[in-house]
């Protein structure tokens, strides 16, 4: 068999009528850096978003929205999972999108 994989929690939110994906401060292990981002499309059981920061790691703080994800255009009504890499860890968290109006919203699953 395989090795486990285990997933750190992270959170999101809306901020400024985008999403924002951080992880809490008592989520966060010491001196983390992001090495890959990705959004994972539930509705299309594929990736549609990935950037890497392998050459230019950039460290996650407690609470504070992790870079880029905010400006992915999340359609309203999909489910999305995303997951933060990190050389030890990955932190993820899975939501759905809505839309009232023009005010965008999260639910989870």
């Amino acid at each position: 068999m395989g090795d486990r994989v285990y997933w750190e929690p992270a959170q999101a939110t809306v901020a400024g009528n985008k999403i924002c994906v951080f992880v809490g401060e008592n989520d966060l292990r010491k001196d983390e850096s992001i090495l890959k981002v990705s959004i994972w499309n539930d509705g299309n059981d594929s990736y549609v978003y990935e950037k890497s920061y392998v050459n230019n790691p950039i460290k996650i703080e407690a609470g504070k929205c992790i870079p880029d994800i905010g400006d992915f255009n999340f359609v309203p009504g999909g489910g999305y999972s995303i997951s933060v890499r990190t050389p030890l860890h990955t932190y993820m968290t899975d939501f759905i999108v809505w839309k009232s109006g023009e005010e965008v919203m999260l639910g989870w699953y």
